[in-house]
Protein backbone atom coordinates (compact mmCIF):
# COMPACT_ATOMS: atom_id res chain seq x y z
CA UNK A 1 0.00 0.00 0.00
CA UNK A 2 2.92 2.00 0.41
CA UNK A 3 4.62 1.82 -2.56
CA UNK A 4 1.22 2.23 -3.89
CA UNK A 5 0.76 5.70 -2.40
CA UNK A 6 4.76 6.45 -3.36
CA UNK A 7 3.70 5.80 -6.94
CA UNK A 8 0.26 7.69 -6.88
CA UNK A 9 2.23 11.02 -5.59
CA UNK A 10 4.65 11.13 -8.45
CA UNK A 11 1.50 10.43 -10.53
CA UNK A 12 0.02 13.30 -9.02
CA UNK A 13 3.28 15.33 -8.46
CA UNK A 14 3.13 14.84 -12.92
CA UNK A 15 -0.37 15.68 -13.32
CA UNK A 16 0.10 19.05 -11.21
CA UNK A 17 2.72 20.32 -13.25
CA UNK A 18 1.12 19.30 -16.67
CA UNK A 19 -2.17 21.37 -14.70
CA UNK A 20 0.14 24.03 -14.32
CA UNK A 21 1.89 24.61 -17.59
CA UNK A 22 -2.25 23.86 -18.99
CA UNK A 23 -3.26 26.94 -16.77
CA UNK A 24 -0.69 29.50 -17.78
CA UNK A 25 -0.80 28.17 -21.23
CA UNK A 26 -4.47 29.40 -20.99
CA UNK A 27 -3.24 33.02 -21.60
CA UNK A 28 -5.47 34.70 -18.63
CA UNK A 29 -8.87 35.53 -21.07
CA UNK A 30 -12.00 35.70 -18.92
CA UNK A 31 -14.11 33.03 -20.00
CA UNK A 32 -17.00 35.34 -19.25
CA UNK A 33 -18.44 37.05 -21.87
CA UNK A 34 -21.46 38.97 -20.27
CA UNK A 35 -24.88 37.72 -20.69
CA UNK A 36 -24.50 33.89 -19.15
CA UNK A 37 -26.82 31.90 -16.85
CA UNK A 38 -24.42 30.06 -14.39
CA UNK A 39 -25.69 26.95 -12.51
CA UNK A 40 -23.74 25.86 -9.61
CA UNK A 41 -24.52 22.16 -9.28
CA UNK A 42 -23.05 20.12 -5.77
CA UNK A 43 -23.63 19.09 -3.00
CA UNK A 44 -24.02 21.30 0.56
CA UNK A 45 -20.71 22.51 0.57
CA UNK A 46 -22.65 24.33 -2.88
CA UNK A 47 -25.73 24.24 -0.45
CA UNK A 48 -24.33 26.77 1.62
CA UNK A 49 -23.63 29.04 -1.41
CA UNK A 50 -21.17 31.75 -0.04
CA UNK A 51 -18.15 30.64 -2.90
CA UNK A 52 -21.43 31.62 -5.12
CA UNK A 53 -22.38 34.50 -3.23
CA UNK A 54 -18.50 35.74 -3.26
CA UNK A 55 -18.44 34.76 -7.53
CA UNK A 56 -21.53 37.28 -7.96
CA UNK A 57 -20.41 40.31 -5.93
CA UNK A 58 -16.93 39.55 -8.20
CA UNK A 59 -18.73 40.01 -11.11
CA UNK A 60 -21.22 42.57 -10.37
CA UNK A 61 -18.41 44.89 -9.13
CA UNK A 62 -16.11 44.16 -11.90
CA UNK A 63 -18.21 44.31 -15.03
CA UNK A 64 -20.74 46.96 -13.76
CA UNK A 65 -21.92 46.82 -17.80
CA UNK A 66 -22.43 43.48 -17.90
CA UNK A 67 -25.37 41.11 -16.72
CA UNK A 68 -25.19 37.47 -15.54
CA UNK A 69 -27.93 34.77 -13.99
CA UNK A 70 -26.49 32.95 -11.35
CA UNK A 71 -28.19 29.72 -9.90
CA UNK A 72 -27.43 27.74 -6.98
CA UNK A 73 -29.14 24.26 -7.24
CA UNK A 74 -26.52 22.74 -4.39
CA UNK A 75 -28.57 19.99 -2.46
CA UNK A 76 -26.54 18.42 0.50
CA UNK A 77 -25.60 15.00 0.90
CA UNK A 78 -25.41 14.20 -2.48
CA UNK A 79 -22.55 12.23 -4.22
CA UNK A 80 -22.18 12.23 -8.17
CA UNK A 81 -20.86 8.84 -7.81
CA UNK A 82 -24.33 7.43 -6.26
CA UNK A 83 -22.63 5.95 -3.84
CA UNK A 84 -23.48 6.13 0.06
CA UNK A 85 -22.61 4.76 3.46
CA UNK A 86 -24.64 1.33 4.32
CA UNK A 87 -25.42 3.31 7.61
CA UNK A 88 -26.37 6.48 6.29
CA UNK A 89 -30.45 6.49 6.29
CA UNK A 90 -31.53 7.49 3.84
CA UNK A 91 -29.19 6.88 1.25
CA UNK A 92 -27.19 9.64 -0.07
CA UNK A 93 -29.16 10.94 -3.14
CA UNK A 94 -27.69 10.75 -6.29
CA UNK A 95 -27.19 13.91 -8.02
CA UNK A 96 -27.89 12.86 -11.48
CA UNK A 97 -31.75 11.56 -10.56
CA UNK A 98 -32.10 15.26 -10.36
CA UNK A 99 -29.93 16.40 -13.33
CA UNK A 100 -32.44 16.42 -15.63
CA UNK A 101 -35.26 18.29 -13.41
CA UNK A 102 -32.57 20.96 -12.13
CA UNK A 103 -30.36 21.99 -14.50
CA UNK A 104 -31.49 21.90 -18.81
CA UNK A 105 -34.44 23.81 -17.48
CA UNK A 106 -32.50 26.57 -16.35
CA UNK A 107 -30.76 27.18 -20.03
CA UNK A 108 -27.11 27.08 -18.60
CA UNK A 109 -24.67 28.38 -20.87
CA UNK A 110 -22.12 27.33 -17.88
CA UNK A 111 -22.42 24.83 -15.07
CA UNK A 112 -20.17 24.86 -12.28
CA UNK A 113 -19.96 21.27 -10.29
CA UNK A 114 -18.22 21.20 -6.99
CA UNK A 115 -18.49 17.50 -5.70
CA UNK A 116 -16.60 14.89 -4.55
CA UNK A 117 -16.07 15.63 -0.46
CA UNK A 118 -19.63 12.54 -0.13
CA UNK A 119 -18.68 10.67 -2.61
CA UNK A 120 -15.95 8.82 -0.95
CA UNK A 121 -18.24 8.19 1.86
CA UNK A 122 -15.68 9.41 4.76
CA UNK A 123 -13.73 5.75 4.04
CA UNK A 124 -10.32 5.23 2.72
CA UNK A 125 -9.38 5.31 -0.32
CA UNK A 126 -11.12 2.40 -2.16
CA UNK A 127 -10.41 1.51 -5.94
CA UNK A 128 -14.51 0.91 -6.39
CA UNK A 129 -16.21 3.78 -5.00
CA UNK A 130 -13.14 6.30 -7.00
CA UNK A 131 -14.17 4.19 -10.23
CA UNK A 132 -18.02 5.06 -9.33
CA UNK A 133 -16.66 8.68 -8.93
CA UNK A 134 -15.17 8.99 -12.35
CA UNK A 135 -18.04 7.22 -13.91
CA UNK A 136 -20.49 9.74 -12.44
CA UNK A 137 -18.21 12.68 -13.39
CA UNK A 138 -17.74 11.30 -16.70
CA UNK A 139 -21.82 10.71 -16.99
CA UNK A 140 -22.37 14.65 -15.78
CA UNK A 141 -19.77 15.89 -18.84
CA UNK A 142 -21.91 13.62 -21.10
CA UNK A 143 -25.20 15.23 -20.03
CA UNK A 144 -24.24 18.56 -19.51
CA UNK A 145 -22.69 18.60 -23.10
CA UNK A 146 -25.57 16.76 -25.12
CA UNK A 147 -28.57 17.87 -23.00
CA UNK A 148 -27.49 21.42 -21.79
CA UNK A 149 -24.97 22.25 -24.81
CA UNK A 150 -23.51 24.29 -22.03
CA UNK A 151 -19.65 24.25 -20.63
CA UNK A 152 -18.81 22.09 -17.71
CA UNK A 153 -16.43 23.61 -15.00
CA UNK A 154 -15.28 21.74 -12.02
CA UNK A 155 -14.02 22.30 -8.57
CA UNK A 156 -12.05 19.67 -7.01
CA UNK A 157 -13.71 19.22 -3.45
CA UNK A 158 -12.41 21.22 -0.78
CA UNK A 159 -10.23 19.09 1.76
CA UNK A 160 -10.89 16.89 4.69
CA UNK A 161 -9.37 18.69 7.90
CA UNK A 162 -8.52 15.23 10.14
CA UNK A 163 -7.45 18.00 12.94
CA UNK A 164 -11.09 18.52 13.20
CA UNK A 165 -12.22 15.31 12.74
CA UNK A 166 -15.64 14.61 14.39
CA UNK A 167 -16.78 11.52 15.72
CA UNK A 168 -20.56 11.18 16.26
CA UNK A 169 -20.84 7.52 16.55
CA UNK A 170 -18.52 5.74 19.24
CA UNK A 171 -19.39 2.51 18.27
CA UNK A 172 -19.33 2.80 14.34
CA UNK A 173 -18.37 -0.66 12.89
CA UNK A 174 -17.27 0.90 9.64
CA UNK A 175 -16.16 4.00 8.65
CA UNK A 176 -18.77 7.06 7.47
CA UNK A 177 -19.76 10.07 7.88
CA UNK A 178 -20.67 9.57 11.66
CA UNK A 179 -16.83 8.13 12.17
CA UNK A 180 -14.64 9.53 8.73
CA UNK A 181 -11.43 8.01 8.52
CA UNK A 182 -8.33 9.47 9.73
CA UNK A 183 -6.93 9.81 6.33
CA UNK A 184 -9.97 10.63 4.00
CA UNK A 185 -8.60 13.41 2.93
CA UNK A 186 -5.88 11.27 0.82
CA UNK A 187 -9.28 9.83 -0.85
CA UNK A 188 -9.88 13.44 -1.64
CA UNK A 189 -6.21 14.14 -2.91
CA UNK A 190 -6.86 11.10 -5.59
CA UNK A 191 -10.31 12.38 -6.65
CA UNK A 192 -8.66 15.70 -7.01
CA UNK A 193 -5.58 15.11 -9.44
CA UNK A 194 -7.79 13.00 -11.24
CA UNK A 195 -10.11 16.05 -11.94
CA UNK A 196 -7.06 17.76 -12.16
CA UNK A 197 -6.16 15.39 -15.61
CA UNK A 198 -9.69 16.10 -16.95
CA UNK A 199 -7.86 19.98 -18.30
CA UNK A 200 -6.04 18.07 -20.59
CA UNK A 201 -9.39 17.47 -22.41
CA UNK A 202 -10.21 21.23 -22.22
CA UNK A 203 -12.32 21.20 -19.46
CA UNK A 204 -11.61 24.42 -16.98
CA UNK A 205 -10.66 22.90 -13.09
CA UNK A 206 -10.37 24.86 -10.43
CA UNK A 207 -8.07 23.49 -8.12
CA UNK A 208 -9.64 24.28 -4.92
CA UNK A 209 -8.42 21.35 -2.72
CA UNK A 210 -4.99 22.60 -3.54
CA UNK A 211 -5.00 26.09 -3.16
CA UNK A 212 -6.92 25.52 0.55
CA UNK A 213 -4.50 22.58 1.59
CA UNK A 214 -1.93 24.96 0.58
CA UNK A 215 -3.67 28.00 2.49
CA UNK A 216 -3.72 25.56 5.78
CA UNK A 217 -0.32 24.54 5.50
CA UNK A 218 1.17 28.03 5.49
CA UNK A 219 -1.28 29.03 8.16
CA UNK A 220 -0.69 26.49 11.02
CA UNK A 221 3.26 27.31 10.38
CA UNK A 222 2.65 29.68 13.06
CA UNK A 223 -0.78 28.93 14.61
CA UNK A 224 -1.43 25.16 14.49
CA UNK A 225 -5.12 24.94 15.87
CA UNK A 226 -5.77 27.52 12.42
CA UNK A 227 -8.95 25.99 10.41
CA UNK A 228 -11.01 26.69 7.94
CA UNK A 229 -13.66 23.60 8.10
CA UNK A 230 -14.67 24.06 11.82
CA UNK A 231 -16.81 20.24 11.24
CA UNK A 232 -13.61 19.08 8.78
CA UNK A 233 -16.54 19.12 5.63
CA UNK A 234 -17.75 22.54 5.54
CA UNK A 235 -15.92 25.80 4.94
CA UNK A 236 -16.10 28.67 6.76
CA UNK A 237 -16.26 32.29 5.41
CA UNK A 238 -12.60 32.26 4.24
CA UNK A 239 -12.95 28.95 3.00
CA UNK A 240 -15.72 29.69 0.85
CA UNK A 241 -13.16 32.85 0.19
CA UNK A 242 -10.36 31.17 -1.50
CA UNK A 243 -12.99 28.26 -3.26
CA UNK A 244 -14.48 31.56 -4.89
CA UNK A 245 -10.98 33.21 -5.53
CA UNK A 246 -9.85 29.83 -6.95
CA UNK A 247 -12.53 29.55 -9.59
CA UNK A 248 -12.43 33.14 -10.08
CA UNK A 249 -8.82 33.10 -11.43
CA UNK A 250 -9.79 29.52 -13.03
CA UNK A 251 -11.96 31.41 -15.33
CA UNK A 252 -9.39 34.06 -15.97
CA UNK A 253 -11.13 36.88 -14.25
CA UNK A 254 -9.28 40.15 -14.27
CA UNK A 255 -6.93 41.50 -11.60
CA UNK A 256 -7.22 45.28 -12.16
CA UNK A 257 -10.11 47.48 -10.69
CA UNK A 258 -8.62 50.79 -11.36
CA UNK A 259 -5.21 52.27 -10.80
CA UNK A 260 -3.94 56.01 -10.85
CA UNK A 261 -0.86 57.82 -10.95
CA UNK A 262 -0.29 61.38 -10.22
CA UNK A 263 2.75 63.42 -10.77
CA UNK A 264 2.60 65.94 -7.66
CA UNK A 265 4.93 68.36 -8.51
CA UNK A 266 3.68 68.98 -12.39
CA UNK A 267 -0.32 68.42 -10.63
CA UNK A 268 -0.89 66.42 -13.67
CA UNK A 269 -1.81 62.62 -13.84
CA UNK A 270 -0.63 60.35 -15.58
CA UNK A 271 -2.79 57.12 -15.31
CA UNK A 272 -6.15 56.51 -14.38
CA UNK A 273 -9.77 58.33 -14.81
CA UNK A 274 -8.40 61.71 -13.01
CA UNK A 275 -9.50 65.22 -13.32
CA UNK A 276 -9.38 68.64 -11.34
CA UNK A 277 -5.81 67.97 -9.90
CA UNK A 278 -5.11 70.92 -7.63
CA UNK A 279 -2.85 72.36 -5.04
CA UNK A 280 -4.08 74.43 -1.87
CA UNK A 281 -2.02 77.41 -0.81
CA UNK A 282 -1.26 74.76 2.66
CA UNK A 283 0.04 72.03 0.32
CA UNK A 284 -3.14 69.99 0.15
CA UNK A 285 -3.28 68.00 -3.02
CA UNK A 286 -6.76 66.97 -3.78
CA UNK A 287 -8.18 65.88 -7.40
CA UNK A 288 -11.50 63.62 -8.45
CA UNK A 289 -10.93 59.98 -9.69
CA UNK A 290 -13.79 58.13 -11.48
CA UNK A 291 -13.75 54.54 -10.29
CA UNK A 292 -15.52 51.36 -9.85
CA UNK A 293 -15.86 48.92 -7.26
CA UNK A 294 -13.38 46.99 -5.85
CA UNK A 295 -13.45 43.54 -4.84
CA UNK A 296 -16.24 43.36 -2.20
CA UNK A 297 -15.20 41.71 0.89
CA UNK A 298 -16.61 40.05 3.38
CA UNK A 299 -15.48 41.37 7.20
CA UNK A 300 -15.89 37.38 7.91
CA UNK A 301 -12.69 36.64 5.88
CA UNK A 302 -9.50 36.44 8.30
CA UNK A 303 -7.38 39.02 7.26
CA UNK A 304 -4.14 37.45 7.87
CA UNK A 305 -5.50 34.17 5.44
CA UNK A 306 -6.82 37.24 2.99
CA UNK A 307 -2.90 39.12 3.46
CA UNK A 308 -1.09 35.88 2.93
CA UNK A 309 -3.07 35.04 -0.47
CA UNK A 310 -2.36 38.58 -1.57
CA UNK A 311 -5.72 38.62 -2.71
CA UNK A 312 -5.81 42.23 -3.37
CA UNK A 313 -2.93 41.35 -5.94
CA UNK A 314 -4.61 38.50 -7.61
CA UNK A 315 -8.51 39.77 -8.11
CA UNK A 316 -8.77 43.53 -7.03
CA UNK A 317 -6.00 45.35 -7.54
CA UNK A 318 -6.83 48.97 -6.52
CA UNK A 319 -3.66 51.80 -5.93
CA UNK A 320 -2.92 55.00 -5.40
CA UNK A 321 0.22 56.31 -6.86
CA UNK A 322 1.44 59.62 -6.18
CA UNK A 323 4.87 60.88 -7.20
CA UNK A 324 6.60 64.12 -5.95
CA UNK A 325 4.85 64.81 -2.45
CA UNK A 326 6.81 66.96 -0.26
CA UNK A 327 5.64 65.28 3.24
CA UNK A 328 6.50 62.26 4.60
CA UNK A 329 2.58 61.86 6.10
CA UNK A 330 -0.43 62.97 4.96
CA UNK A 331 -4.55 62.19 6.34
CA UNK A 332 -6.56 60.83 2.94
CA UNK A 333 -9.52 62.26 2.83
CA UNK A 334 -12.23 60.42 0.34
CA UNK A 335 -15.39 62.70 0.09
CA UNK A 336 -15.15 64.92 2.96
CA UNK A 337 -14.56 61.35 5.22
CA UNK A 338 -11.13 60.71 7.14
CA UNK A 339 -10.20 57.42 5.08
CA UNK A 340 -6.80 57.28 7.30
CA UNK A 341 -3.82 58.23 7.41
CA UNK A 342 -0.89 57.56 4.62
CA UNK A 343 2.61 57.55 4.15
CA UNK A 344 4.80 59.02 1.06
CA UNK A 345 6.37 56.57 0.49
CA UNK A 346 4.03 53.54 0.12
CA UNK A 347 1.87 56.46 -1.84
CA UNK A 348 5.05 56.80 -4.42
CA UNK A 349 5.40 52.90 -4.50
CA UNK A 350 1.29 52.62 -5.02
CA UNK A 351 -0.74 52.53 -1.97
CA UNK A 352 -3.30 49.36 -2.11
CA UNK A 353 -6.78 51.14 -1.26
CA UNK A 354 -8.53 47.81 -0.28
CA UNK A 355 -6.50 48.15 3.12
CA UNK A 356 -8.52 50.85 4.26
CA UNK A 357 -12.11 50.05 5.42
CA UNK A 358 -12.98 54.08 5.61
CA UNK A 359 -12.84 54.45 1.82
CA UNK A 360 -16.51 55.04 0.73
CA UNK A 361 -15.89 52.52 -2.06
CA UNK A 362 -14.59 49.71 0.14
CA UNK A 363 -17.94 50.33 2.31
CA UNK A 364 -20.00 50.40 -1.03
CA UNK A 365 -18.52 46.86 -2.25
CA UNK A 366 -19.37 45.40 1.36
CA UNK A 367 -23.12 46.57 0.87
CA UNK A 368 -23.04 44.91 -2.44
CA UNK A 369 -22.24 41.69 -1.54
CA UNK A 370 -24.88 42.18 1.53
CA UNK A 371 -27.57 42.77 -1.44
CA UNK A 372 -26.69 39.80 -3.76
CA UNK A 373 -26.51 37.56 0.22
CA UNK A 374 -29.81 38.62 0.36
CA UNK A 375 -31.16 38.07 -2.98
CA UNK A 376 -29.18 34.50 -3.14
CA UNK A 377 -30.98 33.06 -0.35
CA UNK A 378 -34.45 34.26 -1.07
CA UNK A 379 -34.18 32.72 -4.33
CA UNK A 380 -32.53 29.60 -3.18
CA UNK A 381 -35.17 29.11 -0.40
CA UNK A 382 -37.71 29.90 -2.73
CA UNK A 383 -36.32 26.86 -5.21
CA UNK A 384 -36.65 24.86 -2.56
CA UNK A 385 -40.03 24.86 -1.58
CA UNK A 386 -40.64 24.79 -5.27
CA UNK A 387 -39.12 21.39 -5.82
CA UNK A 388 -40.42 20.03 -2.39
CA UNK A 389 -43.95 20.15 -4.32
CA UNK A 390 -42.62 17.37 -6.71
CA UNK A 391 -44.70 19.35 -9.27
CA UNK A 392 -42.74 19.37 -12.68
CA UNK A 393 -41.10 22.63 -13.42
CA UNK A 394 -42.47 24.02 -10.06
CA UNK A 395 -38.80 24.51 -8.73
CA UNK A 396 -37.85 26.74 -12.11
CA UNK A 397 -41.02 28.41 -11.90
CA UNK A 398 -40.24 29.32 -8.38
CA UNK A 399 -36.83 30.80 -8.92
CA UNK A 400 -38.16 32.97 -11.77
CA UNK A 401 -40.61 34.18 -9.45
CA UNK A 402 -37.97 35.22 -6.76
CA UNK A 403 -35.97 37.07 -9.08
CA UNK A 404 -38.67 39.21 -9.93
CA UNK A 405 -39.51 39.42 -6.32
CA UNK A 406 -35.80 40.50 -5.99
CA UNK A 407 -35.25 42.33 -9.00
CA UNK A 408 -34.67 45.68 -6.83
CA UNK A 409 -31.76 44.06 -4.90
CA UNK A 410 -30.13 43.37 -7.96
CA UNK A 411 -30.98 46.27 -9.78
CA UNK A 412 -29.55 48.39 -6.64
CA UNK A 413 -26.32 46.50 -6.24
CA UNK A 414 -25.87 47.22 -10.11
CA UNK A 415 -26.66 51.08 -9.18
CA UNK A 416 -23.94 50.83 -6.85
CA UNK A 417 -21.43 48.97 -9.03
CA UNK A 418 -21.26 51.64 -11.85
CA UNK A 419 -17.90 53.70 -12.02
CA UNK A 420 -18.79 57.08 -9.86
CA UNK A 421 -16.43 59.82 -9.23
CA UNK A 422 -14.49 59.88 -5.64
CA UNK A 423 -13.21 63.61 -4.71
CA UNK A 424 -9.71 62.76 -2.78
CA UNK A 425 -7.79 64.80 -0.55
CA UNK A 426 -4.10 64.74 0.91
CA UNK A 427 -3.60 66.40 3.65
CA UNK A 428 -0.19 67.04 5.06
CA UNK A 429 0.98 65.94 8.58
Amino acid sequence: MRRARRGFGAVCAAVAVLAICCAGAAGGECLLRGGETIVFFGDSITQGGAYIDYTEAFLAARFPDKTFRIVNAGISSETISGTSETDHNPRRPWAHDRFFRDVPPLKPHIVIACFGMNDGNYHPFERVRFQKFQAGVRLLIERVRETCKARLVLLTPPPFDPYRRRAADQNAKEFGYKFPAVDYDYTLEVYSQWLMGLRREGFVVADVHSATNAHLRARRRDKVSFFLAGDAVHPNATGHWLMAQTLLEALGAPATVAEAEIDATTKRATRGSVADVAESPLRELSFTWTTPLPLPMDPRWDKESIALEKTSERLSRFTLTVLGLAAARYRLEADDTVVGEVKAEDLAKGLDLTTLPKLPANAAAQHVLGLIQRRRQTIYKAWRRGIATGREGEGVAAIEKAEKETADLLAKAREMCKPKPMRLKLVPL
